[in-house]
């Protein structure tokens, strides 16, 4: 299925739905029938210009998985003794540590090994002397 077509479809329901309500307005002697034809002509072109803004959200991507996240460095928020809290750049994600009885205290760097969910899984870095990127930027 095209992206457009695919946009188009999403925005149907929304089209009928404020076209039949100001059409019974209009049938009920409270609008103008053009006020009630103009507004849903207006949204389906405001729609259709929008479109091209918009367009990468409809197209069929590949699931990312947080691949890009592996590697990155990320600074401890909460103590991890062994899970916490660590910033990795502007986000505060849960983390665990790769040792279950490791420990990494606030401020230490923390390499990301693995995602499991929505907890990244760390280790610590080994000479705490890379800044990771846009973590003192919160």
């Amino acid at each position: 299925m095209s992206v457009f077509l695919r946009y188009l479809l999403f925005q149907l329901p929304s089209w009928a739905l404020v076209t039949v309500l100001l059409v019974a307005l209009a049938l009920s002697d409270v609008l103008p029938l053009w006020l009630a034809l103009a507004v849903p002509a207006a949204l389906i072109v405001k729609d259709l210009v929008v479109f091209p803004r918009v367009r990468i959200a409809y197209e069929p991507s590949v699931e990312h998985g947080g691949g890009d996240l592996l590697g990155a460095l990320a600074r401890v928020d909460t103590p991890l003794c062994p899970e916490g809290y660590v910033r990795l750049g502007p986000e505060r994600w849960q983390a665990r540590l790769t040792e279950p009885a490791g420990r990494a205290a606030s401020g230490d760097v923390v390499r990301v090994r693995a995602i499991d969910h929505l907890t990244l899984v760390v280790e610590p870095e080994a000479g705490d002397a890379c800044e990771p990127e846009g973590a003192d930027h919160v």
